[in-house]
């Protein structure tokens, strides 16, 4: 714990994260301060708000997938048609996760201008050096790509029954290819932004609070996991999770998590694609 409580001094000096506005009075730039102006309480609250109604519609929504026992590929128009309303409702669905963080944000800001500025600032929407950041990127990326691999082959080699959403997405592209690709498309560029907002820009600075940051990095991925409701891959999607906080504590940005999860969730798409295609196995 104190070599994180030492890195965090070194984030703090080393930080290019610089407020070099034209209405900064001061001569000498400021380092921005991460720290959250919600209240731990605030925290809690938004967690409990956000999570529980997306657990019970995501146990609803496997549940009736695993209803639907028809094997004919859907006609054009209605798989078109099918994507597009998956599209609109994997755009509200995520949207959910974004209404907490923006109202304690506006809420903790609303007797100060810019607010618009400082809103998105505590959300950790700041300045990050590309050149420093991209070694933690990829760094992470191989990381996360290592421990997929051994989850695989450990999966493979007990001969495990585990079943994740990628497998049930598989199974269903052959009946619906069009709506896997809007669903694809949803996981690579929706799904990320309003995630990395809600548990790297709002939960995990508002537990910082009250817990030492290894441990609100630890429970800001547990939620990560457990909000995804594929107990197949929770290992791997922890390990993601703490990656993703790692990334945004190290740099004090959201920015890098957010390409950090973009690219993750497009190597992933990319096999689902090749499988669909015939190209892999």
């Amino acid at each position: 714990m104190n070599s994180l409580n030492t890195q965090s001094k070194q984030t703090k000096e080393d930080t290019p994260l610089i407020d070099s506005s034209p209405d900064n009075k001061q001569t000498q730039p400021q380092v921005i301060e991460d720290k959250a102006p919600w209240t731990l309480r605030q925290t809690l609250t938004g967690i409990l708000l956000t999570m529980v109604p997306w657990m019970a519609l995501a146990i609803a929504l496997a549940n009736v997938g695993s209803t639907s026992n028809s094997s004919a590929p859907l006609s054009f128009n209605l798989d078109l048609s099918v994507a597009i309303i998956t599209i609109i409702i994997s755009a509200i669905i995520e949207g959910a996760f974004l209404i907490a963080p923006f109202y304690y944000a506006n809420k903790a800001f609303r007797d100060m201008k810019p607010r618009a500025r400082k809103v998105f600032d505590a959300l950790g929407f700041r300045k990050i050096s590309l050149r420093r950041t991209a070694y933690w990127i990829f760094g992470l990326m191989l990381a996360i790509f290592a421990v997929n691999f051994l989850y695989s082959t450990i999966i493979t080699f007990f001969h495990l029954n585990l079943q994740t959403n990628d497998q049930v997405l598989l199974a269903h592209s052959k009946q619906e290819p069009i709506t896997t690709y809007a669903t694809l498309f949803a996981a690579v560029f929706i799904a990320p932004f309003c995630e990395e907002i809600f548990f790297r820009g709002f939960v995990f600075p508002g537990l910082r609070h009250r817990m030492p940051v290894g441990a609100a990095i630890v429970v800001s991925s547990l939620l990560f996991a457990i909000a995804h409701a594929d107990p197949g891959s929770f290992p791997v999607l922890l390990i993601i999770g703490l990656a993703l906080a790692f990334i945004r504590w190290r740099t004090a940005s959201i920015w890098p998590g957010m390409i950090l999860h973009m690219l993750n969730n497009s190597i992933g798409a990319v096999s689902i694609l090749l499988v669909m295609w015939g190209v892999i196995r």
